[in-house]
């Protein structure tokens, strides 16, 4: 199965380039990990600010650095994971935003995309 995005550059909808400019920004609008376990209580501002500061003396991504403080459990750090990502604004979203795509366009792509991943 291709991504989303691979799938629009395969039917000519979108560039390579347009494709790689909307995850960018998808990355740039991502919540921090940190934020989301503030608002859902997993730690509190201490930790986050304690991981934060160790992040500028180690080269881990702030769920590791939690689970070796023992601040939070794998699974914690997969579930914040996972609502992160939950989170995130769609590629063609962002695609539309951008002009790249008009609504109907999109929807389009989703559906022949959805199509796709059946099996024949």
């Amino acid at each position: 199965m291709i991504h989303f995005g691979l799938f629009m550059v395969r039917l000519g909808l979108v560039s390579p380039e347009q494709i790689v400019k909307a995850l960018d920004c998808q990355r740039e609008r991502q919540v921090p990990i940190g934020k989301i376990a503030l608002e859902h209580h997993f730690l509190k501002m201490n930790q986050v600010f304690e991981i934060l500061n160790r992040q500028f003396e180690v080269n881990l991504k702030f769920g590791n650095i939690a689970f070796e403080l023992g601040y939070l459990t794998r699974q914690q750090v997969d579930h914040l994971l996972a609502m992160q990502k939950n989170m995130r604004t769609p590629i063609g979203e962002i695609l539309v935003e951008m002009g790249v795509l008009s609504p109907q366009q999109l929807t389009e792509a989703l559906d022949a995309y959805e199509k796709s991943k059946e099996p024949i």
